[in-house]
């Protein structure tokens, strides 16, 4: 899997993180969805025009893991996994990238 990874620092409550993270992402047209390997992550895109866009969060204390990555292909059938660097996909890439800074920013 390539997949690029962010960790972020949080000092407020945990539902107060998840419920900006969900508001964010739902308001730049990411739904929720389980994919095949059975992780629950964030899509944006069918892949029709684009490629499409994944974030997978995981959280502990304090901190939160970003992994984010694009994919080529429609649906379900899907290519593989590309990390946010590198020119293939480089604007779905930049998009990625810019909601994961509106994250970042929401909790720095």
């Amino acid at each position: 899997m390539a997949r690029t990874k962010i960790v972020v620092q949080y000092d407020c409550e945990f539902e107060q993180v998840q419920n900006t993270i969900n508001n964010i992402l739902s308001s730049n047209g990411f739904r929720e969805i389980t994919i095949n390997t059975g992780e629950n992550v964030w899509k944006k895109g069918t892949g029709m025009l684009t490629a499409m866009q994944f974030i997978k969060l995981e959280f502990s204390q304090k901190e939160f893991v970003i992994y984010a990555w694009v994919q080529m292909g429609l649906g379900d059938l899907g290519g593989s996994e590309m990390d946010l660097t590198g020119f293939v996909a480089a604007i779905p890439k930049k998009q990625l990238i810019n909601i994961i800074e509106q994250i970042k920013k929401a909790f720095c």
